[in-house]
């Protein structure tokens, strides 16, 4: 609750290391986002992606693209910027994360035929306690990069689940199963469902799953980070 007065009170600072910013820089300061780790390529991101389901869940969890920005590290400048994003109610770093996996996937060379775009929703209870989605931004920056539309009540989630950080690794993936519904018929090719971070795999996972059972024929995923174990 402090950190979020304080950015209230001091928009214009890097939410790690409390510097002022210069006007060409948002939310975060150029000199901490070089501790971020990128992936040198799209395809060593995708390729990261697709290991960690295969080595959490083998081959169940199908995917037709993969899209993910960073390497996530612990106590790492990218984890404070995504605790403030996800937990302070600083959407805008949503936005900043959501234009760079915008332009990361244009710049891969090939979208694909994705007709929409999904962000893994909150529960109600859940989204009145944080006051935003955070997956919800980044969705909308990836949309108007892409130019493709946001489908915000496409996907449900009927179960309130208790919060991934934390919990024991097979209680991640235990957590979601079962959580999302789909709230209408689709007849929907391809779906990209976005996420901020993939720990195990587990949420987007259940999403997926959701959705290709209500009929969306293929799904792929983007993401702001991949946790790999350290």
């Amino acid at each position: 609750m402090l950190d979020r007065l304080l950015h209230l009170l001091f928009p214009n600072v890097c939410v790690v290391c409390r510097k002022l910013l210069l006007p060409s820089e948002e939310g975060c300061c150029s000199s901490c986002m070089k501790g971020f780790d990128p992936f040198k390529n799209y395809f060593e991101a995708e390729q990261t992606l697709r290991n960690v389901l295969v080595s959490r869940f083998g081959d169940i969890v199908l995917f037709e693209r993969g899209w993910c920005r960073y390497q996530f590290h612990k106590k790492s400048p990218l984890q404070l910027a995504l605790h403030s994003m996800k937990y302070e109610g600083l959407y805008k770093l949503g936005t900043m994360f959501g234009r760079q996996l915008g332009e990361w996937m244009l710049a891969s060379g090939d979208i694909g035929d994705i007709e929409c775009i999904v962000p893994v929703p909150l529960h109600r209870m859940k989204n009145i306690e944080r006051s935003y989605n955070q997956a919800d931004k980044i969705a909308e920056s990836i949309g108007k990069s892409i130019d493709r539309p946001v489908m915000r009540k496409l996907l449900m989630r009927k179960r309130y689940t208790v919060s991934q950080t934390g919990l024991p690794a097979e209680e991640r993936k235990k957590n979601p199963v079962g959580a999302f519904q789909v709230v209408q018929g689709v007849s929907l090719r391809h779906v990209l469902l976005v996420d901020d971070i993939v720990t195990t795999g587990a949420t987007l996972a259940a999403a997926a799953a959701a959705l290709l059972q209500a009929g969306v024929e293929r799904v792929s995923f983007a993401a702001v980070a991949i946790a790999l174990k350290e």
